[in-house]
């Protein structure tokens, strides 16, 4: 059983009591398609990575067996602080390569799709992100560090991430300096120039500090949040997949073969020099959010499947354990599919026709 189970109740609350409180305090911070779509996002996630992230700890193992250079006193609190010390600091490097080259941003992408900034933005979670990301925790498996270790402090770095999602806390006065918060994971999630490329931390912020990366919100120009290429769809799968298929159209219409590899491992705003000067540049006043109609029907079909997925996704992860491979990925697809069918629904013409009839 995988121990995020144990936090689905816990995520699912801090959202409910974060919408009360916006209510309370006269704020708009969720839609109803954005949210629904993160959720979906969330979930499609953890089915896929119930399979995907084998790999990753397979690989771990076995570099541990065979290459751990130490063996750690699990006993010993320092064991698991200098993990969760090291592992925040490779996580900075995942993230940060996976906004500086291109082909990563194309799995990281989908965290930052929703133009909205709440709790359940943090649950926009990549589906396709585990066949790069072990490849950075290889020093903590040459240590030695069990795998164990690796996972419980992998987890705690993760759940850590959940809380700085919200608008509804402020600055945080000392703790700025050395802790990832709410006010500069803000900055993170922002499309205005002094927010590209910065704040990168998991836990702690003191290696964007270290190496350059760090930027404070500023008080005169909140964060528009979102991408500057923006998803404009509340599908989950093309959520994941279509910045992939924007690389591919874009190699395959850039003459040249080291332009098309830049298309692969440049960063996301790259583009061939012949077309630097026609790149516009982000204007916060113009910006508009995503946004399509939706009838009632279309709400509750919403809610409800969400609710249905979300008992699913329990259900899964209680007995996946018991599954073969091939069950968990038939198991994983029937789902993906009815999330891609619904995601598709609230685009459909004749959804959009009913909305304003």
């Amino acid at each position: 059983m995988r121990p995020i189970l144990y936090f689905i109740p816990f995520f699912f609350l801090l959202i409910a009591i974060e919408m009360w409180v916006a209510h309370r305090r006269g704020l708009k911070l969720y839609r109803l398609q954005d949210t629904i779509t993160s959720l979906n996002i969330g979930m499609v996630s953890q089915f896929v990575n119930t399979v995907g992230g084998i790999i990753t700890l397979v690989m771990y193992s076995i570099i541990v067996d065979r290459f751990g250079a130490f063996t750690w006193d699990l006993k010993n609190p320092l064991t698991w602080i200098t993990a969760l010390v090291l592992y925040d600091f490779f996580y900075y490097w995942v993230h940060r390569t996976g906004h500086e080259v291109n082909i990563l941003w194309a799995a990281h992408v989908v965290h930052h799709s929703s133009e909205e900034f709440n709790l359940s933005t943090a649950l926009r979670q990549s589906s396709t992100g585990f066949y790069f990301r072990w490849v950075f925790y290889i020093p903590l498996a040459l240590l030695g560090f069990p795998v164990q270790v690796f996972i419980i402090v992998g987890l705690i770095d993760l759940v850590y991430q959940y809380w700085v999602h919200t608008q509804l806390i402020g600055r945080l006065g000392f703790l700025e300096l050395f802790l990832v918060t709410p006010s500069n994971h803000r900055v993170h999630h922002g499309q205005n120039d002094y927010c590209i490329d910065k704040n990168y931390g998991g836990i702690l912020s003191i290696w964007d500090r270290m190496f350059g990366t760090y930027a404070d919100e500023r008080e005169d120009e909140k964060p528009i949040y979102g991408v500057r290429k923006p998803l404009q769809s509340w599908n989950p799968i093309w959520g994941n997949v279509h910045h992939y298929v924007a690389i591919y159209k874009q190699a395959r219409a850039t003459p040249g073969w080291r332009n098309k590899l830049m298309c692969f491992f440049a960063g996301p705003s790259w583009v061939p020099p012949e077309q630097a000067a026609h790149t516009e540049t982000f204007e916060p006043s113009k910006f508009v959010r995503f946004s399509t109609p939706s009838p009632q029907w279309m709400k509750t079909l919403a809610i409800t499947s969400s609710v249905i997925g979300t008992a699913l996704l329990v259900h899964f992860l209680i007995v996946q354990a018991n599954l073969t491979m091939g069950q968990r990925i038939a198991y994983s697809a029937a789902v993906m599919v009815s999330y891609f069918l619904i995601g598709l629904a609230w685009l459909h013409p004749k959804v959009l026709k009913a909305a304003h009839e």
